[in-house]
């Protein structure tokens, strides 16, 4: 489903009033993320876990060195997405989807405004992603907006006792 004119949809830097719905979008969405992922720590998944998460995040735009937002469509974070190892050149970019939100286009969305964010806010001339195989719908999304191949490490990644092959991409921007 694509989404209508009614549905309120906004990108907002993390901060610390998001805790409690970041909480609930990381807990809906634990078992999805780790088909996908790493799992995080048990301890992430407490309301202090994730305020100490949000505010290691808020420490690093303070610095400069990373980027965090969330999407909320209807009140409810439905996605987030970051930049991370910010330098004056180049920055890496990842972002996670809600598993019922996902065909929507809100990846898209959130990497289109992270990707302005890096370009505008912080003059990076080069970004960054990797994504594993077991992510084809990640791929597209990159690919779509212009990332480009740089390598594959074959069987680089032991994840669920499963060795993957992981793709690095970037976007370079003129």
């Amino acid at each position: 489903m694509r989404l209508k004119a009614k549905d309120y949809m906004k990108f907002e830097t993390l901060a610390k009033h998001h805790a409690k719905k970041l909480l609930d979008f990381e807990l809906e969405n634990k078992s999805w993320f780790e088909s996908l992922i790493e799992a995080r720590e048990s301890s992430f998944y407490t309301h202090k876990g994730v305020t100490n998460h949000i505010e290691s995040l808020i420490k690093k735009m303070e610095l400069g060195t990373g980027y965090s937002g969330v999407l909320l469509h209807n009140n409810l974070i439905v996605a987030r997405a970051n930049l991370k190892d910010i330098t004056s050149s180049t920055a890496t970019v990842g972002y996670r989807v809600a598993k019922k939100s996902t065909s929507k286009g809100f990846a898209s969305y959130c990497l289109v405004q992270v990707l302005n964010i890096a370009q505008s806010r912080f003059g990076v001339q080069r970004v960054i992603a990797q994504v594993l195989e077991n992510n084809p719908a990640s791929m597209q999304v990159l690919q779509k907006h212009k990332f480009q191949t740089l390598g594959k490490a074959p069987n680089d990644v032991t994840f669920n006792n499963k060795k993957l092959c992981c793709t690095q991409l970037e976007l370079k921007y003129a």
